[in-house]
């Protein structure tokens, strides 16, 4: 004789599957339905929802990629500078306080790293906030970076020439003059470059922010008469 009970669980396996794909197909309406979700060929792209497809970054990218770029542009750009500084070391021309000043004008650009990595963690109010603070801060640390180049190269370094690399990879040599004008320029790109990304930050914590009670009373209002403007010009319409 059968056990009822084993063929009981038997059909629930076998339904398990329907109802797990019956559910994600759900939830994949109800996001395209909320707006929180486009289709993109046959894929699932969320990369912007009804508070954010408004906006975008550099004219063309959903405002959503271009601050996760914007932030993978800041871990970029730590790295670089971290070791830039740090190879100076190298350079036998070069004194040991140098780099060590170097280092320290870099500790903001490491703080706006650390944000950064906060907010690719989780994306909430304060971590949009702290972004924003990571660019300020990556402004700071370019500055007073390309600052001290030039203090440095044009006040305490006596040899004619710049030389950096090594025996493996070879030299280039330049100017203190070019030094000092290539680092200001760099400098100045990268500050123009996160002026406008303070600005797509914070476009992106206004989109994402919770309205006020007030506002959602008066917005809550608002659909309201419009739900009876419209009832009222289809029953004088009928």
């Amino acid at each position: 004789m059968e056990n009822p009970d084993m063929d009981m669980e038997a059909l629930m396996a076998d339904a398990k599957p329907a109802d797990e794909e019956e559910t994600s197909e759900q939830r994949i309406r109800k996001a395209l339905k909320r707006g929180d979700a486009d289709m993109c060929c046959c894929c699932l792209c969320q990369c912007s929802d009804r508070r954010t497809r408004p906006y975008s970054c550099c004219c063309f990218f959903p405002i959503k990629c271009g601050i996760y770029s914007i932030g993978g542009f800041i871990v970029a750009l730590t790295f670089a500078q971290f070791l830039e500084v740090f190879y100076q070391l190298l350079n036998d021309d070069i004194v040991w306080w140098y780099v060590f000043v170097g280092v320290l004008l870099t500790v903001p650009l490491i703080v706006s790293c650390m944000f950064t990595v906060t907010f690719f963690a989780k994306d909430t109010d304060d971590s949009r906030t702290r972004l924003r603070t990571a660019c300020i801060m990556a402004i700071i640390s370019v500055t007073l970076l390309a600052c001290w180049n030039t203090l440095y190269f044009l006040a305490w370094y006596k040899v004619p020439l710049v030389r950096t690399g090594n025996d493996g990879i070879g030299f280039t040599t330049q100017t203190r003059k070019q030094e000092v004008v290539f680092s200001l320029y760099i400098a100045a790109v990268i500050d123009a470059l996160f002026a406008y990304f303070i600005c797509v930050v914070q476009r992106y914590i206004e989109a994402l922010e919770e309205p006020k009670p007030e506002d959602a009373m008066m917005m809550m209002d608002g659909e309201k008469k419009e739900e009876e403007k419209k009832d009222g010009d289809a029953a004088a319409a009928e």
